[in-house]
């Protein structure tokens, strides 16, 4: 029998620490795994790290503090340790897809049977990686945005035979975890969250091949334009209120809207010289070897955006 508010996380990189983060500041009990035993150490390091700048900037998750937060948080030598008596099991291994198969039935020995097993994976459907195995029915996707920590939504996607009680459960778990759970019908290419993100990041290959805009200039539309209505309000609403209703916006727009699809033009390969000049233009902003300061920033930011949200009522 699973152990109620008990998670296991499987790796212990930058995903699986920001899931360490979550679940412990909301004082659920993680246990977690990785393959490398200097990996988990250093990413114990990093845990308490991240969580105690947190704290320090006052955008610390929950109502406990950094250092009984990481009480919650437990290092295990295997995978047995990890998952035994846990109610949720967390998989945050690379994306390689046989990589991922191979831990899901590894865990299976050992897990609960009423236990709920969730994939980080941002690609593979869950029907391919349940396929054939003893408690299919009981292993979906929960894919994060990252830092999962900073960034509450996550996307939860079903096989055909997923046990409808494991999304109920997920989305629970996930509720009380803080996190912000939304669910997909169906399997879909790119599941919701990077059909969304590649359209906007193809449609960016477009423009800089067409040479429309700049890189630097397109890269404010975002921080400086859409992103500051989108940080709290949906795609959908804002077209809403951008009229009176969406089928008045529709009565607008719609056909311009329509138009302006069959102008983008058919999927491109986001390679050659689009990609040669939006690298080169970014790297001079941001040489990669000062890239992970830029993601400290980043993280920084997001942040101090999540603390003000958290003020905010709906």
């Amino acid at each position: 029998m699973a152990e109620e508010k008990s998670v296991a996380i499987i790796g212990c990189g930058l995903v699986g620490q920001s899931w360490a983060i979550v679940f412990s500041t909301a004082k659920f009990h993680v246990r977690i795994f990785d393959t490398l035993p200097g990996k988990l150490s250093d990413g114990m390091v990093s845990i308490q790290k991240k969580m105690e700048d947190l704290e320090e900037k006052g955008c610390l998750r929950g109502t406990i503090s950094a250092a009984e937060a990481l009480k919650f948080v437990k290092a295990t030598d295997a995978i047995e340790q990890c998952v035994s008596g846990a109610s949720y099991v967390q998989e945050c291994v690379f994306e390689d897809f046989n990589l991922k198969r191979s831990v899901f039935e590894e865990a299976e020995k050992y897990v609960s049977k009423d236990a709920i097993l969730a994939s980080s994976t941002g690609n593979i459907f869950p029907s391919r990686l349940s396929e054939g195995m003893k408690l299919k029915d009981r292993i979906i996707v929960s894919h994060p945005l990252n830092p999962p920590h900073l960034v509450p939504l996550v996307e939860i996607i079903s096989a055909p035979w997923t046990d409808p009680t494991v999304v109920a459960g997920a989305r629970t778990i996930l509720n009380d975890a803080g996190q912000v759970p939304i669910v997909a019908k169906k399997e879909t290419a790119g599941f919701i969250i990077c059909r969304i993100q590649h359209t906007i990041t193809a449609e960016c290959f477009k423009l800089i091949r067409d040479d429309v805009i700049s890189v630097s200039d397109l890269d404010k539309l975002m921080p400086h334009g859409l992103g500051l209505r989108y940080a709290f309000l949906g795609a959908l609403e804002t077209s809403y209120l951008n009229a009176n209703g969406m089928k008045h916006f529709c009565s607008m727009y719609g056909e311009p809207l329509y138009e302006l699809q069959k102008q983008s033009g058919p999927p491109i390969r986001l390679e050659g010289e689009p990609l040669e000049r939006i690298q080169e233009e970014l790297e001079q902003q941001i040489p990669l070897d000062k890239i992970e300061e830029r993601r400290e920033w980043r993280d920084q930011k997001l942040a101090e955006l999540f603390k003000l949200k958290n003020k905010t009522t709906n």
